[in-house]
């Protein structure tokens, strides 16, 4: 017999020994299950081995542009663009039914799916009525939900001119609808504006 093997005086086998034997059975198994074992053990292995970095969630940067600095950018392209002559009675009907419907809702949730939903699909509705430009029309449909957050900031602007600020909405409109619809840069379609 040999020494490994040989009677413990204590007839407790050491713990390196037993070890040493759990490993062999491990490696002695079938392949198949020797196959997944080691690959369970190799996983395992990875996980622990892995930098914390990757099982960590990173902070947000916060100093690049957020969404209030891209509505200040677009409040000043919006001040700069000249309002439109085609749906412009529309438009402001448009507007006005959703400032009333704003009155129904006092609920910020309700607002955006009822008042804002209802708001942009008339918007969508009477540009294909009259403009028959290609539209880019997702884009189209999420900037021109930013056209009364526009209007609200207005109303902050001008001590509540609510008349001005439905003025200004509509030339949000008309801006989205240069960039977005009608494929043009502001002013170039000096036919749909009105003279200032």
């Amino acid at each position: 017999m040999s020494a490994c093997f040989a009677p413990h005086p204590s007839g407790i086998l050491p713990v390196r020994l037993l070890r040493n034997i759990r490993l062999a059975r491990f490696f002695r198994s079938s392949p198949a299950p020797r196959t997944v074992r080691i690959c369970l053990c190799a996983a395992l292995l990875c996980l622990l081995l892995a930098p914390a970095e990757t099982t960590t969630a990173r902070a947000q940067d916060l100093k690049g542009k957020t969404n209030i600095n891209l509505v200040r950018d677009r409040y000043r392209k919006v001040s700069r663009t000249l309002p439109s002559v085609v749906n412009a009675q529309e438009n402001e009907e448009a507007i006005r039914e959703r400032l009333s419907c704003y009155e129904g809702y006092h609920d910020y949730t309700q607002r955006i799916k009822i008042c804002n939903n209802t708001y942009i699909k008339e918007v969508v509705r009477l540009a294909r009525k009259s403009i028959h430009s290609r539209p880019s029309l997702g884009e189209f449909v999420l900037n021109v939900g930013i056209c009364p957050v526009l209007f609200n900031l207005c109303i902050g602007q001008t001590d509540n001119d609510r008349e001005r600020c439905i003025l200004f909405e509509r030339q949000c409109i008309d801006y989205t609808l240069d960039v977005y619809w009608r494929g043009a840069a502001q002013y170039t379609q000096q036919t749909y504006r009105l003279n200032q």
